[in-house]
């Protein structure tokens, strides 16, 4: 019996312990599978076509559709001459012909290119050939060297010495296998069947941005403009996308930069090389409304390369309807204090031999060009934020660059407003020429004060034609205009406008009292 017993549990373990071999060998086949999968390389030469939508913060969407044969089984699949910075958690990769055959397994981004740098990274702890040439006679001698370190230079150990620096020329014997000369995509994905599939990479990268800048060139009598709009598009994503389809989103799109990102580590780059060879107008780009944004197709491929600068052509637009602003300004000026510190002079009264209109504070004029962007304009297409830069041609007929300023993103049927400077020949000076407090009425108690002020402003105009121009007031508190000389427009609670003309070589006199109540 007890026999029997010992007979039943040598056999158990020996069932066990060929179930676990078998369970060992089946893993390791696996792995084995996993690791020794056939590769597959898919370069440039497979693309079919590639589309880039680049958002204004840096970021871009990569459409990338490529021709690719496939075995049957697991393979490893190398997409190369993606973007450097690609956010791999961003990318889908799929089977456009057949979607159902082509399954993704694991995809890693391989993003440490092959530079000296980072070949003498890899090379830490191990040896390298130093090649030294004779100074007189050229020849080459080579010596073995350990690589020590390679953190602010090279530290390298000899046979008998330690060096640092480069004492000549450095000799690898092979590049390490995880070191790209570009970027790669590698996926470990399985085929049902052998056949050639059409597929597609999706993906968000950084590093490729772009900007909207704009020439206005203005005419003799400053009421049209031509516009001309151009995109300059900037790639440093570390590839090239040759024959692209290009669009531009226009607008303020959120994105979320991950805690401790690669993304926004210091990057050696090199010299960008400029090209204006798409900057020659063929047709604006078409522009559509999309979501809350505004997406700007270009009609045409064009070919985005590495390291690369390039201008492309947004708009053209002629004889715009336009007009120059001149605007002065006085922001909460004078209207409380004591009748000792009237504007001018320290008793309230003008000095004798001193014109008035010499007196009190002087306002710069601030110059605007205006226009609407509309179709009875010769405009009307949403122009996404930048920088608008004005010329004007002088008598010579010699363009002068007159003003530039950012504009927001703005939408059909908005004003445009670009603000140039300051004007050099209409000025004016602005004095208080009369103040009272006035005892606030018994039953409002939360009024600290009231007070009256009588405000003068003397503009004068030096050119030879009329100007005209408008004049603002920012009034703090309560306020009430109790006499004025001109007409005024309230723009909102706590500012008054008016439009004044101002005649040539001569002078305009605004004055007004207004009547103002401050709270506790």
């Amino acid at each position: 019996m007890q026999q029997g017993l010992s007979t039943i549990k040598f056999i158990s373990r020996f069932r066990f312990q060929l179930f676990a071999l078998a369970l060992l060998n089946t893993t390791l086949l696996q792995n084995a599978s996993a690791s020794e999968a056939k590769l597959v390389q898919s370069k440039l030469a497979d693309q079919q076509s590639v589309s880039l939508t680049v958002y204004s913060n840096g970021r871009s969407m990569i459409r990338d559709r490529r021709k690719i044969g496939f075995d049957k089984g697991r393979l490893t699949l190398e997409l190369q001459d993606v973007s450097a910075q690609m956010r791999s958690e961003t990318a889908q990769f799929r089977s456009l012909s057949l979607p159902a055959e082509l399954t993704v397994l694991e995809q890693n981004l391989e993003y440490d290119l092959l530079s000296p740098q980072k070949l003498l990274e890899k090379y830490l702890g191990k040896n390298v050939s130093v090649i030294r040439t004779h100074p007189t006679n050229g020849s080459d001698s080579s010596e073995v060297a350990e690589v020590l370190s390679v953190q602010n230079g090279i530290v390298l150990k000899l046979k008998d010495r330690i060096e640092t620096g480069l004492p000549g020329r450095i000799s690898f014997a092979e590049v390490p296998a995880n070191l790209r000369a570009q970027p790669t995509l590698s996926l470990l994905v399985e085929s049902k069947r052998r056949i050639e599939h059409d597929v597609e990479l999706n993906y968000l990268s950084d590093g490729i941005n772009w900007k909207a800048d704009y020439i206005a060139d203005l005419n003799t009598d400053d009421d049209a403009l031509n516009l001309t709009g151009f995109v300059t598009l900037t790639n440093q994503s570390g590839t090239s996308f040759r024959n692209a389809q290009l669009q531009l989103m226009g607008g303020d799109v959120q994105t979320i930069e991950p805690p401790n990102s690669r993304y926004r580590s210091a990057k050696s780059i090199a010299p960008m090389a400029m090209t204006m060879a798409d900057a020659m107008p063929e047709a604006n780009m078409q522009s559509e409304a999309f979501f809350e944004y505004h997406l700007y197709t270009l009609p045409r491929l064009t070919s985005v390369m590495s390291n690369q600068t390039k201008q492309v052509s947004l708009l053209q637009a002629s004889e715009v309807k336009a007009r120059k602003e001149i605007v002065f300004a006085a922001a909460l000026e004078s209207f409380y204090g004591s009748v000792d510190s009237l504007d001018g002079s320290e008793d309230g009264n003008p000095s004798e031999n001193v014109d008035d209109s010499e007196l009190g504070t002087p306002l710069k004029g601030s110059v605007y060009l205006a226009f609407e962007n509309n179709k009875e304009s010769h405009l009307g297409m949403p122009l996404p934020s930048g920088i608008v830069r004005v010329y004007k041609r002088d008598k010579n007929s010699i363009s002068q660059f007159i003003g530039e300023d950012t504009i927001r993103h703005v939408p059909i049927d908005e004003r445009v407003r670009v603000r140039l400077g300051h004007s050099f020949d209409v000025t004016a000076r602005r004095k208080r020429t009369s103040f009272r407090n006035i005892p606030p009425p018994a039953q409002l108690k939360k009024v600290a004060r009231v007070s009256e002020s009588g405000i003068r402003v003397v503009f004068k105009n030096a050119k030879a034609n009329a100007q005209k121009i408008v004049h603002r007031e920012t009034i703090p508190g309560e306020w009430k205009i109790l006499s004025s000389s001109l007409e005024y427009k309230q723009l909102s609670k706590d500012t008054v406008e008016w439009q004044v003309n101002v005649p040539a070589t001569g002078r305009a006199v605004l004055e007004y009292k207004v009547r103002v109540t401050q709270a506790q």
